[in-house]
């Protein structure tokens, strides 16, 4: 009996045995096939990404990889921003090219300079709504032989429109990417030639001369268009930068003409704010806020016109009121400036002879 049982058992024990070697080669090709399937080719040459464990073991600087141009750049006197977190560009004053670092792989436009950001917006290739909705507020010829002031103009797309729907007789696009320019120069060189005369620079609003040459007198501008901007000057220079940039504005309105603004609302800030240690630790310190731009405006010597609602079509991220003043002639501003002396002066009379 016991010898039975020991038999027994032994059999027992070499199945199990087997059993088990087989299941192991079960797992063994299975794990073979599923690297086969999801084996991937890899290039001979290594390639460095920007990820955490990169810079870890040393091949990435704790900084991450920042875009260098191929090109010698202009020599020119940066803006603090720029020599603070950017390169400069081969334009004008204050320019730069391109991201102005790469954060997990990904590049970072501090100044809102997407290559890309027609496509974003006007996906449908169709002519700009915000252009046509001015137009129908102000009339058919709100840019008809007027000279055009296009700041941030990104690829040149909306200055274009301008010129050839609209029929300005000159206009300027400027904005701070030197390669954004020469993407809208090209844009430019690939219409038919029209009677409007179009130019773009790759300038910083905030640094870029009023005065121009040849005769060296401040350059004015019937309409001025500041569309999509205001956030990233808030973003890079903070309340002042903003203020600086709406007196700017004032100086380059002709007298009777134009301010089209069009501002980020608030809630844009706080989804783009932790782009950069620096940008976070400017919004933080923000008290003028988009909603309290038009009080500014009002008080630096604009006067409001209208306020046009986007229409409920519009891509979810693009629902941005456009905001139209208007710079009052100088007959008008003596007036404003003589009754609300007037104003201020009654109290004062009203007190003294109560004094008495």
């Amino acid at each position: 009996m016991a010898a039975g049982t020991l038999k027994k058992k032994g059999k027992d024990s070499k199945r199990q045995v087997a059993q088990t070697a087989d299941a192991s080669a079960a797992t063994s090709s299975a794990r073979i096939q599923a690297s086969k399937r999801h084996w991937v080719e890899r290039p001979l040459e290594p390639v460095v990404a920007n990820g955490k464990g990169m810079r870890v073991l040393g091949f990435v600087p704790l900084t991450g990889l920042k875009t260098t141009p191929l090109h010698a750049p202009v020599e020119t006197a940066p803006s603090a921003a720029a020599g603070r977190r950017g390169g400069r560009g081969r334009g004008g004053r204050g320019s730069v090219e391109g991201p102005s670092m790469w954060k997990h792989g990904r590049p970072v436009y501090e100044h809102g300079n997407y290559g890309r950001y027609y496509g974003y917006r006007h996906g449908d290739g169709g002519g700009d709504r915000r252009l046509a909705a001015v137009a129908k507020q102000l009339g058919e010829d709100t840019f008809r032989d007027k000279q055009v002031l296009d700041i941030g103009c990104n690829a040149g797309l909306v200055s274009l429109e301008i010129a050839e729907a609209y029929c300005a007789r000159h206009i300027v696009g400027m904005d701070i990417d030197a390669n954004l320019v020469e993407s809208a120069k090209g844009n430019l060189a690939a219409k038919p030639q029209s009677e409007c005369e179009v130019e773009f620079r790759a300038e910083d609003i905030l640094c870029s001369p009023l005065r121009r040459p040849p005769d060296d007198r401040p350059e004015r501008f019937d309409v001025v268009l500041c569309l999509s901007v205001t956030k990233w000057v808030h973003y890079a220079h903070g309340d002042l930068g903003v203020q600086r940039l709406f007196k700017r504005c004032l100086k380059r309105v002709r007298p009777g003409g134009i301010f089209i603004l069009e501002p980020q609302e608030w809630s844009s800030y706080k989804k783009k704010r932790h782009l950069t240690p620096q940008i976070r630790e400017t919004v933080a310190g923000i008290e003028l806020r988009p909603e309290n731009f038009d009080e500014f405006l009002i008080s630096i010597g604009f006067e409001s016109l209208a306020v046009i609602e986007p229409p409920s079509d519009a891509p979810l991220n693009f629902q941005r009121s456009l905001r139209l003043f208007r710079r009052p002639l100088p007959e008008q501003d003596a007036v404003a400036e003589e009754v609300a002396v007037a104003e201020a002066e009654i109290p004062k009379k009203k007190r003294k002879k109560c004094s008495q």
